[in-house]
C-alpha cells in the first residue's frame, strides 16, 4: 500500500468517526427539541386531569377533622390505629379514575361504604417487605357524584409518614400526568444501559489490546448498572416491568452494585497506586452487597435497614477517590488521566446535587436527568481519555 493511499485511510478513519457522532447529535437534537418546544399532539395533556390535594382532611377517632394538604409528612396522633382522609367527591362525575401516589402504604380506598381498592403484598411479591412506592388507580363513574370518598392508611403508625398526591381525571391522561416528569430521565437510562453493555462486551470480545482496555470495561458496566438502578428507583418502572414490588426490591440490588466496576475502573486509572485502599473498599461493597441479599432472602430483614452499609461504603468509597484525585491534581500527576478524572469528579458533583435536592423536595419527584447527565459525562470521559490514551501508545 502506497503512502498516499494510506494517508487517505487514515483521514477517513478520522472523519467517521466525527460524523457518527454529528448524525447522532442531529438525529437526537431534533427528536429532543420536537417534543420540548413543538405543540402537543398525543391527544392527551398532562393538565387533563385535577388534583384533589387541597381537599382533604384528617379524621380523628373522636370524630373531629382537620384540613391538610397533599403531600406531606403527618405525625399520626398516637393513640389512633389508621391514618383517614376524606373528600367529597363532585355532583357531576363522569367515568373519571383516581390516581393516589402511594409512598409505600397499605391503603384501603372506599366511595361511599363501598370498598374499591385494597393494596397490600398478598400475592404480590415473593419474600415478605413493605409495599413498594406505586401509582394506585380508583376506577369511578357518574353513580359515585357527591359521595364520600376515604383514603385509609390503616399501618400508617409503623410505616412511613409520607403522603402522596391525590389526581382525578381520564385514564389516560392521569398515565401521562404520572410518567411525563421523568421522560427524559428514562429514555437516557434506557440509553445508557444498551450502550454501556454493548461497549462493555465489544471491549470484552472485540479489542486486541484487552490490557489497556479494563479501564473501559469496568466503567461501562458502571455506567450500565447504575442507569439500571435508575430505571428500577423512577417512579415510572411500574409503567416499565410487570411487577413493581420484584422491581423496587431489585434497585436496592443494582444500587448496591454501582461502587464496585466503579471502583476497578478508578484503580485502573491510578495504574495500581493506592491499590491497597481500594482493595478495602472493593472488598467493603462485595460485604454489603452479600449482606443485603442474604439478610433479604434469608432473614427477611428490611432493605431498607439492610442497605446502611452499602451507603457507608459508597460515600466512603466516593470520598476517597475525590481526595485521591485532589492530591495528583496539586502534584500535578493529574495529567495522566485528567480527561476520566473531570468525568469522575463530574459524576460525584452531579449525584451529590441529586441526593441534595431530593432531600430538600422529597414530594415533588425528581426527573432524574441530573443524576443521568452525571452518568453520560463519566461514560463519555472514559471513552475519550481511553482514546487519548491508545493514540499516544
Amino acid at each position: 500500500m502506497d503512502n498516499k493511499t494510506e494517508t487517505r485511510k487514515n483521514g477517513i478513519n478520522k472523519i467517521i468517526p466525527a460524523t457518527l457522532l454529528l448524525m447522532l447529535l442531529v438525529s437526537f437534537g431534533y427528536l429532543l427539541a420536537g417534543n420540548i418546544i413543538m405543540v402537543n399532539d398525543s391527544g392527551v395533556s398532562s393538565y387533563d386531569c385535577d388534583t384533589l390535594n387541597n381537599s382533604f382532611e384528617v379524621v380523628h377517632d373522636d370524630g373531629s377533622t382537620e384540613n391538610i394538604t397533599l403531600p406531606a409528612v403527618y405525625e399520626q396522633y398516637e393513640e389512633e390505629s389508621e391514618l383517614i382522609l376524606r373528600t367529597p367527591l363532585t355532583n357531576d362525575m363522569s367515568h373519571e379514575w383516581l390516581m393516589i401516589w402511594n409512598m409505600g402504604h397499605e391503603i384501603e380506598v372506599y366511595v361511599g361504604d363501598e370498598l374499591r381498592l385494597a393494596v397490600n403484598n398478598e400475592g404480590r411479591r415473593l419474600l415478605n417487605g413493605a409495599v413498594a412506592y406505586q401509582y394506585d388507580f380508583v376506577d369511578l363513574s357518574e353513580a359515585d357524584g357527591g359521595k364520600q370518598l376515604s383514603i385509609h392508611y390503616i399501618k400508617y403508625p409503623s410505616e412511613n409518614h409520607q403522603l402522596g398526591g391525590v389526581y382525578i381525571g381520564d385514564k389516560a391522561s392521569l398515565l401521562l400526568n404520572a410518567i411525563r416528569p421523568y421522560q427524559v430521565g428514562i429514555w437516557l437510562a434506557e440509553f445508557m444501559v444498551i450502550v454501556g453493555m454493548v461497549t462493555a462486551v465489544i471491549v470484552r470480545f472485540c479489542t486486541t489490546d484487552k490490557i489497556r482496555a479494563r479501564g473501559l470495561f469496568y466503567m461501562s458496566l458502571g455506567a450500565a448498572v447504575a442507569s439500571m438502578w435508575f430505571l428500577l428507583n423512577s417512579p415510572a418502572a411500574q409503567f416499565i416491568f410487570p411487577n413493581i414490588e420484584t422491581a423496587r426490591d431489585c434497585a436496592f440490588f443494582f444500587a448496591s452494585m454501582i461502587a464496585l466496576p466503579l471502583l476497578m475502573y478508578v484503580e485502573k486509572l491510578l495504574k495500581g497506586r493506592y491499590a491497597k485502599l481500594i482493595a478495602v473498599f472493593k472488598i467493603a461493597s462485595v460485604v454489603s452487597f452479600a449482606v443485603l441479599v442474604i439478610g433479604y432472602f434469608v432473614f427477611g430483614i428490611s432493605l431498607n435497614t439492610l442497605f446502611i452499609p452499602t451507603e457507608i461504603t459508597a460515600v466512603s468509597a466516593l470520598g476517597t477517590v475525590f481526595a485521591v484525585i485532589s492530591a495528583d491534581f496539586t502534584s500535578r500527576r493529574i495529567r495522566e488521566y485528567y480527561i476520566a478524572a473531570i468525568g469522575f469528579i463530574g459524576f460525584i458533583a452531579f449525584a451529590l446535587i441529586y441526593v441534595i435536592m431530593f432531600l430538600l423536595y422529597p414530594y415533588k419527584g425528581d426527573s432524574g436527568i441530573l443524576m443521568m447527565v452525571g452518568i453520560i459525562q463519566m461514560y463519555v470521559t472514559s471513552i475519550l481519555s481511553y482514546r487519548k490514551n491508545k493514540l499516544k501508545g
